[in-house]
């Protein structure tokens, strides 16, 4: 190779490494972003499968409870956090939310002072309506910390049934949660507040509150 080829290949070698690291410089900060958005994402949809279960796993465990039944006052103790005691069954299924939400690793807590357990019960009756429990909360729903209401109205939970389904009894479970961001980067907060309110519920069967039809004398 003659000595002006091998300038010559020198020089080009030189200038894509030259491009190569400004190509590099200039993608590195979006990656960043990228990357850290992507972690953070993974932080808030952990937290948001573990609440999901949590609310799950409650409402499974009281669809076979009495709605009108009252219980001894067991402490609702998660950890070393006391919360507050009820001893009906819309109380005892929020704490049941709260003890699952203790179990975990690490232990996922409640703040008593913007979070909250909400739980209603509905009596469906066939060509007649829908009544919600407890009366005493009206739409509010049972809210165990009294910080939230219920995102569900009587009228919503009438509209998902079919016309023409039997009477049944249901119980619904919500949570409402404020996520705190745990990266609480500038670029990600711009976007995305902090913290992030979740929302998350789910219905199951209450046998207990399905209306029973009267005798025929």
């Amino acid at each position: 190779m003659s000595p002006i080829l091998r300038a010559r290949c020198a020089h080009t070698s030189r200038h894509a490494r030259a491009q190569s690291l400004v190509e590099t410089a200039l993608l590195l900060p979006v990656l960043l972003l990228l990357l850290s958005g992507l972690v953070e994402f993974g932080f808030l949809l952990n937290r948001y499968l573990i609440l999901l279960d949590a609310v799950r796993n409650a409402a499974r465990f009281s669809s076979d409870s009495l709605y009108t039944a009252a219980f001894p006052d067991t402490a609702c103790d998660v950890g070393a956090v006391s919360y507050p005691h009820f001893t009906d069954f819309f109380g005892q299924t929020a704490c049941l939310v709260l003890r699952e939400l203790g179990n975990e690793q690490p232990a996922v807590l409640l703040d008593p002072a913007r979070d909250d357990v909400i739980v209603s019960a509905f009596s469906v009756e066939a060509g007649v309506g829908v009544t919600r429990f407890p009366p005493a909360f009206g739409e509010v729903g049972f809210a165990y910390f009294g910080n939230e209401a219920s995102d569900f109205t009587t009228a919503d939970i009438n509209s998902m049934l079919e016309p023409l389904a039997p009477s049944t009894g249901l119980l619904l479970v919500e949570i409402w949660y404020h996520y705190d961001q745990v990266l609480r980067l500038p670029w990600i907060m711009a976007f995305l507040p902090d913290p992030v309110p979740l929302h998350l519920h789910t219905v199951m069967p209450l046998v207990s509150a399905e209306p029973t039809s009267t005798p025929n004398p």
